[in-house]
């Protein structure tokens, strides 16, 4: 079993800032994906084709430019199911792609299901 690196509930509108080596410049691209059971559920891009589904975003911080920050909201959430998630980061820039290592993390139940 792998030490969760992040928690949130469904329904919820958490906001993960991603820590990175370099800052994204304005042409530089970046996607991330939270995976369930060898499913895709959430797709965020920055500079990119975001998934039609999502509401929230995946920006860089302004006071900070290496660090992302994806924002979900309540139906973002909702999409994923109760128990354990993989994060994925990708990024394109002029020197090339990469993707990064997952990062694990677990998804709480909620006791009232849908947008509030």
């Amino acid at each position: 079993m792998r030490t969760p690196q992040f928690f949130f509930f469904r329904g919820s509108t958490p906001t993960l800032e991603l820590a990175l080596p370099f800052a994204l410049g304005a042409g530089d691209a970046a996607y991330l994906t939270l995976s369930q059971d060898g499913l895709n559920p959430l797709e965020y891009a920055y500079n990119g084709q975001q998934a039609s589904y999502v509401q929230g975003s995946l920006t860089p911080l302004e006071e900070d430019p290496k660090t992302l920050a994806v924002s979900m909201t309540q139906a973002d959430t909702l999409r994923l199911q109760a128990g354990d998630c993989e994060l994925q980061l990708r990024v394109k820039t002029d020197q090339g792609a990469d993707a990064f290592f997952p990062i694990f993390g677990q998804i709480g139940e909620t006791r009232k299901e849908g947008v509030i």
